[in-house]
């Protein structure tokens, strides 16, 4: 199976996290990791599994990753497998908690991406995920990039 991992970063968590799925699938596949910026220039012939992420801004991805996928036309991608994840804050460590609310409602970047995956034609992979950061510019919480390696694991089962 070959697989193309396109992520944005800000603060360099969703990278992390990216790096840490593409080192856990290369070992049984094979793996390209691309910064949404070089991305254009990639090439999606003969891949079977795109994962997209990006971190959650305003409660988007970032207008590089939407950039990326509008480059698409609506229902090119299919059949081709995908799915999305987002960097997030942890909603617990939001206050007062009416701006939790906002946050909660207003939602997060790969629910956006898998709408935006949904309508270029891909099937999706899974569900969307999103791992938390312990702040505006992190880092990780613990056992976030473990998460993300089994959720990057939990793709390729379904597949």
């Amino acid at each position: 199976m070959t697989i193309l991992i396109v992520y944005d970063s800000v603060f360099g968590n969703t990278a992390t996290l990216a790096k840490a799925m593409a080192s856990e699938l290369e070992t049984t596949h094979s793996v390209r990791l691309a910064a949404v910026g070089t991305a254009t220039n990639v090439s999606l012939d003969g891949v079977d599994l795109l994962i997209v992420g990006s971190p959650t801004r305003g409660f988007r991805p970032t207008p590089n990753m939407q950039n990326f996928l509008d480059g698409y036309a609506d229902a090119t991608l299919g059949p081709l497998a995908a799915a999305a994840f987002d960097t997030r804050l942890d909603l617990e460590t939001i206050h007062p908690a009416p701006l939790r609310w906002v946050v909660e409602v207003g939602g997060y970047a790969s629910d956006v991406l898998q709408r935006m995956l949904a309508a270029k034609g891909c099937v999706l992979a899974g569900e969307a995920a999103g791992f938390l950061v312990g702040g505006t510019e992190g880092p990780l919480r613990d056992g976030e990039v473990e998460r993300a390696r089994a959720w990057a694991r939990s793709l390729v089962k379904a597949g």
